[in-house]
């Protein structure tokens, strides 16, 4: 179960196919990733003068990683999964919003999981 809370009318400036291309990889992590029987939740907000996109979920394997090393291109949180795919999915995510003018960061609390994107908003 995906749980969204979204604010109306929030304005950015950066490219949309870069963007898009970053949100879908976090989504499709927290798709493969979080532990059955949890939600996921998804936050768009603004704060001060940032608008700021939160993605967070319950990892479905014991996180035993830290922030710095998952971001690296082809490293994987759990080295034991056997589902497909290229360990690119956060560096891919950190370049491209970076590259648009934002910035992309992690937390992880225990098993919590939390990708938080932050751009500059802009004036309607």
């Amino acid at each position: 179960i995906i749980c969204t809370k979204i604010e109306k009318d929030l304005f950015i400036l950066s490219d949309g196919k870069k963007l898009s291309r970053a949100l879908h990889n976090l989504l499709s992590n927290i798709k493969k990733y979080t532990l059955s029987n949890t939600r996921a939740f998804i936050l768009a907000y603004q704060q001060n003068d940032q608008v700021i996109i939160e993605m967070k979920n319950i990892a479905s394997y014991m996180i035993d990683f830290d922030k710095d090393e998952i971001m690296q291109r082809f490293k994987r949180g759990d080295e034991s999964r056997s589902e497909e795919g290229n360990g690119l999915g956060l560096a891919i995510v950190k370049s491209y919003v970076e590259a648009t003018g934002g910035h992309f960061d992690i937390e992880i609390d225990g098993d919590l999981f939390k990708a938080i994107i932050k751009y500059s908003r802009m004036i309607a």
